[in-house]
């Protein structure tokens, strides 16, 4: 019995020894942005507070290392800067274009940055995208991108994708890109898409989804789109859910089989879509209007050597001889691209489809 009520005793006492930090006496950074000036790095933080009488302003470091800016210095903060809860790192385009190198291996390194941040490439000073996320809730900027990796235009990624495509064979890394409206709120604008550590080339919102659909997962092969259509009149359409399949049918000839549910939000006027025949040249001008573009994004990333979908993994994955460096310079821009897309419309709540 003696032994148990100690036990007891013990499990008490240790809570005790934990370091207590209590919310409101800690600044909990929600974004980092990193920019590059030179030889130097700058970083600007924002973080969650609790006082609302308080006015909020960005804490700011610079140095000659990214290890030196990676914690802005406690000395110009009233309150200790908590690292544990980054969700969002915002990097220039001006470091994009230089290298990435440095942040990726400070990622690796530094255990308090979670995997599941999303790291993200500011057009706009980056000092001004960080400063307008403390006119709104804690962690916005966090949600604003999740949303619309969930919901919209945007692929999943995070830390953890970009640590993956960035030291694994046969990809390249591809990050979401933040922007200004003329209101000064910020949108997602595409992406960005790297050759080896520098950013090679952005990407629209369109092309972003197209990229979305032959990356995510079925559940989250989401977003929106909208094209101009016969007699100039503008198609507008929600992707809901899909799959794909991406096969080597030779060396030299990929194929793309997709098929996508779609939910009709804006049609002409001029035409009955309850007529089958109607609803059937619908979904064909559909399908033909995503093959083209896929196949024109495709072509792009083959003139620019950027392989952001991974065809170079695929391709790896069936070829026990496979060498990076023979397959980028021989076989990816020689790749013949054949995309099959398969059109199925839910319309008004109700499956209708011309099959």
């Amino acid at each position: 019995m003696k032994k148990y009520v100690s036990l007891l005793l013990v499990c008490f006492l240790i809570p005790g020894c934990a370091k207590q930090e209590i919310i409101d006496r800690i600044k909990i950074v929600q974004s980092i942005g990193l920019d590059v000036q030179g030889d130097t790095y700058k970083s600007s933080i924002s973080y969650a507070s609790y006082d609302k009488k308080k006015r909020l302003d960005p804490i700011t470091a610079e140095a000659l290392t990214l290890p030196g800016v990676w914690l802005p210095q406690n000395t110009k903060s009233d309150d200790q800067v908590v690292l544990g809860q980054v969700r969002t790192i915002v990097i220039s385009e001006k470091l994009a274009r230089k290298s990435i190198s440095d942040l990726a291996v400070n990622l690796l390194r530094d255990p308090t940055i979670s995997n599941n941040a999303a790291i993200v490439i500011s057009k706009p000073e980056i000092s001004t995208v960080i400063s307008k996320t403390f006119r709104d809730p804690p962690f916005y900027l966090a949600g604003l991108i999740k949303q619309n990796m969930e919901k919209g235009n945007t692929p999943l990624t995070n830390a953890h994708y970009v640590l993956d495509q960035f030291y694994g064979d046969g990809q390249d890394v591809y990050v979401p890109v933040l922007n200004l409206d003329e209101n000064g709120l910020i949108f997602m604008d595409g992406l960005g898409v790297f050759k080896d550590d520098k950013l090679r080339l952005f990407l629209t919102e369109k092309e972003s989804l197209l990229l979305k659909l032959l990356k995510d997962k079925p559940k989250s092969m989401t977003g929106s789109y909208e094209f101009k259509w016969k007699n100039d009149e503008a198609v507008y359409f929600r992707v809901l859910h899909g799959r794909r399949k991406i096969l080597f049918e030779q060396n030299d000839h990929v194929t793309i089989s997709l098929k996508l549910y779609l939910q009709i939000k804006g049609l002409p006027k001029n035409k009955n879509y309850d007529n089958k025949s109607n609803l059937l040249e619908l979904e064909q001008d559909i399908k033909q209007h995503l093959t083209n573009e896929i196949e024109v994004m495709l072509k792009k990333f083959q003139m620019n050597d950027v392989d952001p979908i991974g065809f170079g993994e695929i391709f790896r994955s069936n070829h026990r001889n496979w060498n990076e460096q023979e397959f980028k310079k021989d076989t990816y821009s020689k790749l013949y691209f054949e995309v099959n897309p398969e059109i199925v419309i839910l319309y008004s709540g109700v499956g209708v489809s011309a099959q």
